[in-house]
């Protein structure tokens, strides 16, 4: 149903400033996986009907429109506000925008503090949807942050290319327990066991070390072509007479060699997918012209950070957008006892707190003022993740500033001003 002519135009909302009903009636939606509870209040407060379920689908809305929505008033008079609960709320949203209603989109945490207020211990899908039609009339709701079609399409991007690499992860993990049943000397002759060498030998003849030593001279020339010969006969040598002592598992060799076998093969079409997508992304920052380029950091890190940063005119200062990305230390205090040393609170995004830690990781060494701090919370007693912590919000609120002045990024920060200066 298209919106009607007399509606009122949807007022602009700040993110980080609650959304008010401005006289409206008030519909809550709890999301689920297969169906939504909804129910409705009145803009005096009084609910109105009763808690309705509708599937997620078209005739779920068709249901929702014609038992609570339209009865109230339709588009002009009504808000919705709806939990966003994984990513089962995203048709429902885009489908009540469409038709022209507004939605607020409640952030999970927002809402579980009232839920935990109750007095009886008590969650069902009808409270759920009454208490969320309450806190939006309440005038208490904030309005999560919801990308744009562009935006939405490269986080879908860097989400899966971020998705890839920790599968791959996982897989050489799982790789590593099967080698190490097999020939566990094998670790000791190269840094990265599944490097090309390992991955040739694998491939044409097993790393089982029956199967190395039956076959010495192939096993040196094989050596030699896949590392572009930096693995020469002296290495190799070494190699097998580690095969000759090992323990490795000899009547579960052949297993062994098949599992280790496929388990590469998944590792190497993960890694095909990850450089089309690295490929991709970094025409998506050419094209960008980001100012983010000037920090050095690689493009699927400055696509992530877009992806999960824009617009960033939705964070009024610094310390709100690394607070975003949960760097900001979390507060413990009781009466007069007061902790200095709490961990991140790590809200927000983990994918974009994941890329400013490694931003962090990869430029710490290269800027004099990266280094200074590094060194200086290292000084403080700061392991080397907590020193990194601690350079990655100095990385996001400078990121903050380069994205909101759209300039590039100066190795040397500019002078702070003395007291008094304008």
């Amino acid at each position: 149903m298209p919106q009607s002519s007399n509606s009122l135009p949807t007022p602009a909302v700040r993110k980080d400033q609650p959304v008010h009903p401005n006289g409206r009636h008030v519909v809550g939606i709890d999301i689920g996986c297969k169906r939504h509870a909804a129910a409705a209040c009145t803009r005096d407060g009084r609910e109105f009907g009763r808690v309705i379920f509708c599937a997620n689908d078209r005739h779920g809305v068709e249901r929702l429109q014609t038992q609570l929505l339209l009865p109230l008033g339709g588009p002009p008079a009504v808000l919705i506000g709806l939990e966003a609960t994984g990513h089962y709320w995203l048709p429902f949203h885009g489908e009540l925008t469409r038709l022209g209603y507004q939605v607020v989109v409640i952030n999970p945490l927002q809402t579980r503090a009232k839920f935990r207020a109750r007095l009886r211990k008590t969650a069902t899908d009808k409270l759920d949807a009454r208490s969320i039609a309450e806190f939006v009339q309440q005038g208490k709701a904030h309005t999560a942050r919801i990308p744009d079609t562009p935006t939405h399409i490269l986080r879908l991007t860097v989400r899966q290319r971020w998705h890839y690499m920790a599968l791959t992860s996982d897989l050489k993990r799982l790789a590593l327990t099967y080698l190490d049943r097999l020939f566990p000397e094998f670790h000791h002759q190269f840094n990265s066991p599944l490097n090309a060498t390992g991955r040739a030998l694998l491939h044409q003849l097993g790393l089982a070390p029956q199967d190395l030593l039956a076959q010495p001279e192939r096993v040196l020339e094989i050596a030699s072509a896949a590392s572009r010969r930096r693995v020469g006969k002296a290495r190799v040598d070494e190699l097998l007479e580690q095969a000759r002592h090992s323990l490795g598992l000899v009547p579960l060799a052949a297993t062994l060699v098949t599992q280790l076998r496929s388990v590469v093969h998944l590792i190497e079409s993960l890694e095909i997918e990850v450089a089309r997508l690295d490929e991709e992304l970094e025409k998506w920052v050419k094209q960008k012209q980001s100012p983010l380029v000037s920090m050095g950091l690689s493009a699927p890190i400055i696509a992530t950070i877009h992806a999960e940063s824009d617009p960033m005119s939705d964070f009024t200062h610094p310390w709100q957008y690394a607070a975003y990305a949960g760097l900001d230390p979390s507060l413990s205090e009781s009466g007069n006892m007061r902790s200095s040393h709490t961990p991140i609170s790590k809200r927000g995004s983990p994918y974009l707190r994941h890329v400013l830690y490694l931003a962090a990781l990869s430029r710490y060494r290269q800027n004099r003022s990266f280094q200074a701090l590094y060194q200086k919370s290292c000084r403080k007693g700061h392991h080397h993740t907590s020193a990194l912590i601690v350079v990655a919000h100095k990385i996001a609120r400078i990121i903050w500033r380069v994205l909101t002045d759209e300039r590039p990024f100066r190795q040397t920060p500019p002078p702070s001003k003395k007291k008094g200066e304008n």
